[in-house]
């Protein structure tokens, strides 16, 4: 079974809520409480899958698992108020004993406080596997919040920062954008219609955004940012540093779609980087458009956890 199946055979089966305005399906969900919107996002982070603790530290690991999750409140332009962390931590081998313990709740607690966000609980267990840290945050919206669904046709599609190549170590260092995309959302405005992170890379996520906004897509490769670790891992694999910045993930950068009229608002706003790279179409297709103008069929590539054949 591929990720994406499994995730719509879950979404035609979760149903509805009068408490739930957004449910199952983009990066936080939403929950009315009283006196306003809960925002609620869950990840996990795992040993040979997001981190490997024969090459990295329990601190980076816990770091990464903390920023996974609060990368998802910038997706959402919210504000993390709380996180609560669980722990599966293995008996024997790496991230066993007590001090991997400590250090990985002391480099969680110091990852969420950076966005003055506290550890507030969670669960501990032991087990015969590899270390799992599972974070699940709470978040508060300061005006509104931004969902994958609002893109309309005529938007111009921007990301921030550069692309590709995380795995020679960005994926363990990223800082999530809530920042940036707070003052993106302050100076666009209502022109700001949609936003994501981009963790399985462009290939997945912008086919995400359009699903979920009914809409289609031009990307034009030439305008894409491509990260020096991209260039590094091209001369390594011969792979093009474009497809590397489409696909290889774990970016954590924000994907968002504007209104043409609010993108004198956001030029210059940040030492982060802002690119358009395309446009949101009334067709339901995804293209790539190179720089002579032709039209390429979307790759089929980008993170995304799958069954073995």
């Amino acid at each position: 079974m591929r990720e994406n199946d499994f995730l719509r055979w879950i979404n035609e089966r979760a149903g509805s809520h009068t408490r739930v305005p957004l449910g199952i399906g983009d990066d936080m969900a939403a929950v009315k409480i009283s006196g306003g919107i809960a925002l609620l996002k869950i990840d996990q982070c795992l040993d040979r899958v997001h981190f490997d603790l024969r090459r990295h530290t329990a601190q980076q690991a816990a770091t990464k698992a903390v920023n996974r999750c609060l990368s998802d409140c910038a997706a959402m332009a919210c504000r993390p108020a709380a996180i609560l962390i669980s722990l599966a931590l293995p008996r024997e081998g790496p991230g066993s004993g007590e001090a991997s313990a400590q250090h990985i709740f002391l480099a969680c607690q110091a990852a969420a406080a950076k966005f003055d966000c506290p550890l507030v609980g969670g669960d501990t267990a032991l087990w015969d596997q590899r270390l799992a840290i599972t974070v699940a945050a709470l978040g508060a919206a300061a005006s509104r919040y931004l969902t994958r669904g609002g893109a309309k046709p005529g938007d111009t599609l921007f990301v921030s920062g550069a692309l590709g190549g995380s795995i020679l170590g960005r994926h363990l260092t990223f800082t999530p954008r809530i920042e940036l995309a707070e003052k993106i959302l302050a100076k666009a405005g209502d022109g700001l219609h949609a936003m994501m992170d981009l963790s399985d890379g462009l290939a997945q996520d912008v086919p995400r955004m359009m699903a979920a906004s009914g809409t289609g897509a031009e990307v034009h490769t030439g305008q894409l940012p491509i990260h020096p670790d991209a260039e590094k891992l091209s001369a390594q694999d011969g792979i093009p540093a474009g497809l590397h910045a489409l696909a290889d993930g774990e970016d954590y950068e924000l994907l968002f779609a504007l209104d043409p009229e609010a993108v004198p608002e956001i030029v210059n706003l940040s030492d982060v980087p802002l690119s358009a790279i395309g446009t949101v179409t009334a067709e339901k297709t995804l293209a790539l458009i190179d720089d002579s103008g032709n039209r390429h069929p979307w790759p089929r590539a980008g993170w995304e956890h799958r069954t073995q054949p």
